[in-house]
Parts: C-alpha cells; structure tokens; sequence
C-alpha cells in the first residue's frame, strides 16, 4: 500500500513537470518560428538582417530538443534493443529494464554535475549577439539530464511497482 501512495504522489509530481516541458517546447518551437520569420522578412524585405534572430533560435533548437528527449523518456518512446529481452519471463524483461534505467540515471547524474561545472566556468562569458551568459544555453544539459534522471527514476518505481503487483 506504502508503494502505491508514493506512486501515486511521485505520478502527480512527473505529471507537473510533463506539463511544464510540454509548455516550454511548445513556447520554444514558437519562438524559433517568429523569429526566424522576423530574420527573413528583416534580410529579404527590409535588406537589413538582425545580428540576433540565429542565436536566439539555436539557443530556443537546444532546450527544446533537450527537453524533447526528457518527454520522450517519460513515454518510453526511446529506442531500445529488445530483441532478447522480449523473450525472457516478464519479471526477468522487467528487471532488466530497472538496471538498463540506473545505468541511465548514474550516466545523467554525471553529466549533470559535468553541465553544471561547465555552465559555471562560461558564466563570466557573454554570447556574441544577445549579450547574454554563455551559460543560458550551456545549462541546458545539466538542466535536462536531471529532468531525465528524475523521470527515469520514476519509471523505475513504476517498474519495481508491477514487479510488486506479480
């Protein structure tokens, strides 16, 4: 009963944080429209291209892809090798899975003190056309690979939760 209610609780915690990535790729890809449109109507109409409308879509490409990847997870929707683990019992796929995930969550935790060693070293440094911390793109790997860790352990939970249930 205890694994069901922490469950239940962690579900309501990943369900907030889905909306909030749903939300921040949707308001990314909608940015990097309007101002890659903006840049094309300013070059090709105006004849006078804006020296910021790139850097802001690359930075606005990053944290949507990254964040992408993060949604991704949560759906299970990454790609995966599992010919042969199909073919065992399904406690046995089950506890496979739950290791593939930890070595997913070791790796993420890594980067994710890696990104933010990395997003402190380019804090001092400004980008070259928005005049902002290099460290605003760069936080987005620490950002998101804990994001990522948070939910994969989650589908651990899960996991261990159905093993439980058997």
């Amino acid at each position: 009963m205890a694994v069901k209610g922490f469950l239940e609780a962690s579900r309501k915690v990943v369900d907030g944080i889905d909306l909030i990535i749903k939300a921040v790729i949707v308001i990314s890809i909608a940015v990097m429209l309007g101002v890659i449109c903006l840049q094309v109507f300013f070059r090709f109409v105006l004849n006078s291209p804006l020296a910021w409308p790139e850097e802001l879509a690359r930075f606005a490409m990053i944290w949507s892809s990254l964040l992408a990847a993060v949604y991704v997870q949560l759906e299970r929707g990454h790609l995966s090798l599992d010919f042969f683990v199909k073919h065992f019992p399904p406690k046995v796929s089950i506890c496979i899975r739950i290791l593939m995930n930890i070595i997913i969550i070791i790796f993420m935790v890594v980067v994710v003190f890696g990104g933010i060693q990395e997003a402190y070293t380019l804090m001092g440094l400004k980008t070259g056309a928005l005049r902002v911390s290099r460290a605003v793109p760069y936080l987005a790997i620490p950002v998101t690979c804990g994001l990522f860790a948070l939910v994969t352990m989650f589908l651990v939970f899960k996991d261990i939760a159905e093993i439980v249930r058997k």
